[in-house]
């Protein structure tokens, strides 16, 4: 009786000593599939999308670390940490700006992003410059508000000055039904999450999807933590369960399967690269 009860005093102070992790769960499918409870705040009740599986694969490899959800909308998220609020954010951009109230730690490989339009929008098929479509006052393109579409992309459609049009976007097949409606005539999304939207429709919309040509050297996706003391344990032992998680298959398939199969095809040797290169290497900042 002595030693079981000493057994559960040393795991109930080893539990009230652990590290607490608050994920900021941000985005919408495929990124995040609620679980069969809907929305919870556990590891174990995340679904099986894209970044549930890493905050999944991380977590399990971050001993001496409990781990909570919150479920936040992205404009509260970047004006929480920026005012210190520890919270950590699986699928961020690195930008200058953001280096000031977060470390980062990198977790996925970088995918271009696609230009959608409807069909016959563009004259020609193939890739297409940003600058250039910004350029042409004639077409409407959106953008989502306090979103950074990458250090490459930003740059670009920060020089195309205050014209840019930015508002709050659906995060679900609407999106598309906007797209093919003309309420604009373009978007920038990444390959997943216009596979899951598009799917999702019947009949389907006729669209056309572009690579972007200013993003031929696109960026790795983040994990953020808080910058300070707190968020720099927490980014370490971050770093150190990426390492592992790098080495493993599931890292990879849980974004392949959401890709089409030619963007797959495309994007998975340089995918095998980040994987194996993370695997050997730390990457705090």
């Amino acid at each position: 009786m002595r030693v079981a009860a000493l057994a559960l005093l040393l795991s109930l102070a080893s539990s009230a000593r652990a590290t607490e992790v608050v994920w900021a769960i941000v985005d919408s499918a495929p990124y995040h599939l609620s679980g069969l409870g809907g929305l919870g705040h556990t590891v174990d009740s995340l679904g099986h999308g894209i970044t549930d599986h890493l905050i999944r694969g991380l977590a399990t490899r971050m001993p001496g670390f409990k781990h909570r959800l919150v479920h936040l909308p992205r404009t509260r998220l970047w004006r929480d940490m920026a005012a210190g609020q520890p919270l950590c954010y699986a699928d961020a951009f690195k930008t200058p700006q953001r280096l000031k109230w977060a470390h980062f730690t990198s977790v996925t490989p970088p995918l271009r992003q696609i230009v959608v339009t409807r069909q016959g929008t563009l004259p020609d098929a193939g890739e297409k410059s940003l600058a250039d479509l910004l350029s042409q006052v004639q077409l409407h393109g959106v953008f989502e508000t306090d979103r950074s579409y990458g250090v490459h992309l930003d740059r670009v459609i920060a020089a195309a000055g205050p014209h840019v049009k930015r508002q709050a976007l659906p995060d679900s097949p609407q999106l598309l039904r906007m797209l093919e409606a003309g309420r604009m005539d373009y978007v920038v999304e990444y390959p997943p999450a216009v596979t899951y939207l598009y799917e999702r429709l019947q009949p389907r919309p006729k669209l056309d999807f572009h690579l972007i040509a200013e993003d031929r050297q696109a960026d790795a996706a983040y994990v953020a933590c808080t910058r300070g003391a707190w968020g720099l344990k927490v980014i370490q032992a971050v770093d150190r369960a990426m390492r592992d998680w790098a080495l493993q298959p599931e890292a990879s398939q849980a974004l392949l399967r959401w890709m089409p199969p030619e963007t797959a095809q495309q994007e998975r040797p340089g995918m095998e690269r980040f994987y194996t290169e993370r695997a050997a290497r730390s990457d705090v900042e």
